[in-house]
Order: structure tokens, then C-alpha cells, then sequence
């Protein structure tokens, strides 16, 4: 039996584009789990948006703060058409919803060389 030993690879640098990354896939998961998963409702679709937007933030995939900030934006359609919600939640879930939306925003064009954070 061989080991091959290879060296460890260096950590990542973390920037304030990876905490807010990291931010807004908190707000969009936290979104996406509140969500009823009924077959075939706008709200379901809206749920899997921000899921599928929450994996490609953390993994850094381009353009992810697009499809984030257009999740947010559903989410905060989704969240006021229910009818359901009491007005505290409701307002919970449109702030946190909201502020992750701008982060994804801000992630996007700063990608695309204006610079919002720093």
C-alpha cells in the first residue's frame, strides 16, 4: 500500500464578496424553506429559484448574484400575495428578503467592474 502525499492547497483569500456571498444565501435559504413546495404553484417555482440561486452563491458560480437578485424580487412577490402571513412575518421575511436581494445585486455589478463595497 502507497500514500502519496500531496501538499494541502492554500486557503482561499475571503473578501467582503465572500461574506456577502455568504449573507445572501442565508436569506434566500431561509426564504426558500418558508415556502409551501405544492406542485405546479408560483410559490413553488419562486422556492426552487432561490434554492438553486442558494448553491450557486456559495460555490461562486458566475452570474449567481443575477439569479439571486431575481429570486429575491419573485420571493418578495410571492411573500406579498400570500394571504395567509401575519403582518410581523410578512415584514420579516420582505426585509430579509429584500436585503439579500441587494446583496446579490451588489455581488453582480461589482463582478462587472463598479465597484459598491469597498
Amino acid at each position: 500500500l502507497v500514500l502519496v502525499c500531496t501538499p494541502r492547497k492554500t486557503r482561499m483569500e475571503r473578501d467582503y464578496r465572500f461574506y456577502a456571498a455568504q449573507a445572501a444565501a442565508t436569506g434566500l435559504l431561509i426564504s426558500a424553506v418558508k415556502f409551501p413546495l405544492n406542485a405546479g404553484s408560483f410559490t413553488s417555482v419562486v422556492s426552487q429559484l432561490e434554492l438553486a440561486s442558494v448553491v450557486m452563491l456559495m460555490n461562486h458560480v458566475p452570474g449567481a448574484g443575477l439569479l439571486g437578485s431575481f429570486a429575491a424580487i419573485l420571493g418578495v412577490k410571492a411573500t406579498v400575495d400570500e394571504a395567509d402571513a401575519s403582518s410581523v412575518s410578512r415584514t420579516n421575511k420582505l426585509v430579509m428578503l429584500g436585503g439579500a436581494g441587494l446583496l446579490c445585486l451588489g455581488l453582480f455589478v461589482d463582478k462587472r467592474g463598479i465597484k459598491i463595497f469597498g
